[in-house]
């Protein structure tokens, strides 16, 4: 009975059924089916809110308590918990705010903390990311010489010299170009593709309750 009440009947009721019924309402005409469905998404959405909100309440807590006991790498908490309050005032200021004026301001302030700190933030990851593949390229040259190797390491330098704007090789642009959207493109559809295979497989072993992460107490 306990076995009944921990496993089966969270899995019908919190998985099995509200599943069954979003997927009828987008399969069936039936204008209750559909009622039904928006009505568990709208359910979902808050929940995903409430999570959002639980998760960033966990984080207050446990940064907080690192910068409070000043444990190792506590500066690097402060300043998370500094940039997720700077980033989190203006919007929530905006939405509070009935002036124009105000709102204009605020809009602007959260515009600039995305071209100024978010968008340089992420250049510099990337610019790091080609440092780090072009390394892993002459690595994996030291480690093991093979065909795929050195065919990796040509077209990492083909797209690195097809990026750069040098003068009489424009023809490594267009190559670089044919990397990207030929086989480059195939790869990623096939990516897509299997995280789209993965993610039906999943949601079909929860409504017929192979997989219970609810149920696991």
């Amino acid at each position: 009975m306990t076995k009944l009440i921990r496993r089966w009947i969270p899995s019908l009721l919190f998985a099995t059924l509200p599943g069954l019924t979003v997927l009828a309402g987008y399969l069936s005409p039936d204008p209750m089916l559909g009622y039904l469905r928006d009505l568990l998404v709208e359910g979902a959405v808050i929940v995903a809110a409430f999570a959002f909100l639980l998760g960033t309440f966990n984080i207050l807590r446990v940064h907080g308590g690192k910068i409070g006991q000043r444990e190792q790498g506590w500066p690097y908490s402060l300043v998370l918990l500094i940039a997720m309050m700077v980033a989190w005032i203006p919007p929530l200021l905006q939405s509070l705010v009935q002036r124009p004026q105000i709102q204009e301001t605020l809009e602007g302030a959260t515009h600039a903390l995305f071209n100024y700190v978010i968008g340089p933030a992420g250049a510099s990851l990337a610019a790091l990311v080609v440092f780090t593949l072009t390394l892993s390229a002459f690595r994996l040259m030291r480690v093991r010489r093979s065909a795929g190797a050195i065919l990796f390491l040509l077209i990492v330098a083909l797209v690195l010299l097809g990026s750069a704007p040098l003068m009489g090789l424009e023809w490594l642009t267009s190559a670089r170009d044919w990397i990207i959207n030929v086989p480059g493109m195939a790869g990623m559809r096939g990516l897509l593709l299997g995280v789209a295979l993965g993610t039906v497989i999943t949601g079909l072993r929860v409504l017929f309750t192979s997989d219970r992460p609810h149920s696991e107490f």
